[in-house]
């Protein structure tokens, strides 16, 4: 293992550390952890590529909140990695940082293909949600390899 890899291991898994905190704060929300929201917003976008033609507003509501669960784990790993700023190396800071870039990037290509799932035509629905499905996959594969690097 390179000396950059366990750097960026050390910095991520003490982000991710603060994923003892609830992955969805509030003061009466039950603990979530950040596993049980990933298997949520996965169970979520994998019920979407059964949705129908017919189905296609249930779905994008479903994406929708599955998306705002995302957003916000994505926020909790930044503001993880913000409260571990000063206990963290230049090195290790910088790569962290790297990783949640690659989660916002990914991020982002799904909010595209969300966005053309919710203004496509019923004609289009099987391969925009094709593309939306392909894009969370993408997604996924950078969380996982995001978590395995933390050792999460």
């Amino acid at each position: 293992m390179t000396v950059r890899k366990i750097l960026y291991t050390t910095a991520f898994a003490a982000a991710l550390t603060a994923g003892a905190a609830p992955a969805i704060a509030s003061e009466t929300a039950p603990f979530v952890t950040a596993k049980e929201v990933r298997t949520e917003i996965s169970e979520s976008m994998d019920a979407i590529a059964k949705y129908t033609a017919q189905e296609r507003k249930q779905a994008v509501a479903e994406a929708e909140a599955a998306m705002n669960k995302l957003d916000a784990e994505i926020d909790r790993r930044g503001q993880a990695l913000r409260e571990n700023w000063a206990e963290m190396s230049e090195s290790a800071r910088e790569t962290a940082q790297e990783g949640i870039e690659e989660l916002q990037a990914a991020r982002n290509e799904l909010g595209e293909r969300y966005g053309a799932l919710k203004a496509g035509t019923a004609d289009a629905w099987e391969d925009l949600k094709s593309d939306f499905t392909q894009a969370w996959n993408s997604f996924s594969e950078t969380w996982k390899s995001a978590d395995k690097d933390a050792g999460s």
